[in-house]
Protein backbone atom coordinates (compact mmCIF):
# COMPACT_ATOMS: atom_id res chain seq x y z
CA UNK A 1 0.00 0.00 0.00
CA UNK A 2 1.55 3.43 -0.73
CA UNK A 3 -0.75 6.21 0.41
CA UNK A 4 -3.60 3.77 0.81
CA UNK A 5 -3.13 2.67 -2.90
CA UNK A 6 -2.69 -1.16 -3.13
CA UNK A 7 0.44 -1.51 -5.74
CA UNK A 8 1.93 -4.65 -6.63
CA UNK A 9 5.42 -3.87 -5.87
CA UNK A 10 7.28 -0.95 -4.74
CA UNK A 11 11.32 -0.92 -4.76
CA UNK A 12 14.10 1.69 -4.23
CA UNK A 13 16.89 2.62 -6.99
CA UNK A 14 19.29 5.13 -7.49
CA UNK A 15 17.42 6.92 -4.37
CA UNK A 16 14.15 6.84 -6.14
CA UNK A 17 10.99 5.08 -5.33
CA UNK A 18 9.16 2.93 -7.71
CA UNK A 19 5.56 1.87 -8.10
CA UNK A 20 4.71 -1.53 -10.57
CA UNK A 21 1.18 -1.64 -10.90
CA UNK A 22 0.69 -4.50 -13.02
CA UNK A 23 -2.26 -4.05 -15.76
CA UNK A 24 -4.27 -6.96 -16.27
CA UNK A 25 -6.54 -5.40 -18.99
CA UNK A 26 -10.33 -4.38 -18.82
CA UNK A 27 -13.35 -6.32 -17.40
CA UNK A 28 -15.56 -8.09 -19.60
CA UNK A 29 -17.95 -4.95 -20.75
CA UNK A 30 -15.78 -2.72 -19.45
CA UNK A 31 -14.69 0.49 -22.70
CA UNK A 32 -10.55 -0.36 -22.74
CA UNK A 33 -9.72 3.31 -23.25
CA UNK A 34 -11.83 4.30 -20.36
CA UNK A 35 -9.79 1.36 -18.45
CA UNK A 36 -6.38 2.38 -19.39
CA UNK A 37 -7.57 6.26 -18.12
CA UNK A 38 -7.94 5.26 -14.86
CA UNK A 39 -4.88 3.17 -14.73
CA UNK A 40 -2.75 5.98 -15.59
CA UNK A 41 -4.93 8.25 -13.52
CA UNK A 42 -3.73 5.95 -10.56
CA UNK A 43 -0.46 5.85 -11.29
CA UNK A 44 -0.49 9.30 -11.18
CA UNK A 45 -2.17 9.38 -7.81
CA UNK A 46 0.65 7.81 -6.46
CA UNK A 47 3.37 10.03 -7.31
CA UNK A 48 4.63 12.12 -3.94
CA UNK A 49 3.02 10.00 -1.70
CA UNK A 50 4.99 8.48 0.81
CA UNK A 51 6.12 4.86 0.81
CA UNK A 52 6.01 3.94 4.43
CA UNK A 53 9.02 1.52 3.86
CA UNK A 54 7.13 -1.52 2.56
CA UNK A 55 9.76 -2.86 0.24
CA UNK A 56 11.53 0.07 -0.10
CA UNK A 57 12.77 3.57 1.99
CA UNK A 58 10.66 5.14 3.54
CA UNK A 59 10.86 8.40 1.02
CA UNK A 60 7.97 9.29 -1.78
CA UNK A 61 7.14 7.70 -4.77
CA UNK A 62 9.27 9.35 -7.73
CA UNK A 63 8.27 7.04 -10.28
CA UNK A 64 4.90 4.59 -11.26
CA UNK A 65 5.20 2.31 -13.90
CA UNK A 66 2.13 0.99 -15.30
CA UNK A 67 2.97 -3.51 -16.92
CA UNK A 68 0.64 -4.81 -18.96
CA UNK A 69 -0.29 -8.39 -17.48
CA UNK A 70 1.27 -9.86 -21.60
CA UNK A 71 4.63 -8.45 -20.66
CA UNK A 72 5.09 -10.11 -17.12
CA UNK A 73 3.96 -13.17 -18.91
CA UNK A 74 6.15 -12.92 -21.65
CA UNK A 75 9.46 -13.02 -19.98
CA UNK A 76 12.58 -10.92 -18.91
CA UNK A 77 14.00 -10.19 -22.27
CA UNK A 78 10.66 -8.18 -22.77
CA UNK A 79 9.65 -7.05 -19.75
CA UNK A 80 13.37 -5.54 -18.97
CA UNK A 81 13.08 -2.21 -21.26
CA UNK A 82 9.82 -1.11 -18.84
CA UNK A 83 12.55 -0.46 -16.21
CA UNK A 84 14.62 1.18 -18.32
Amino acid sequence: MVGGHPVDLLFTEAGQNTAVLIDLGPSPGTDPARHLRLTHARGDLLTGLPSGGHGAKTCPVGRVIRVPAWRVLAGEELLAPVFD
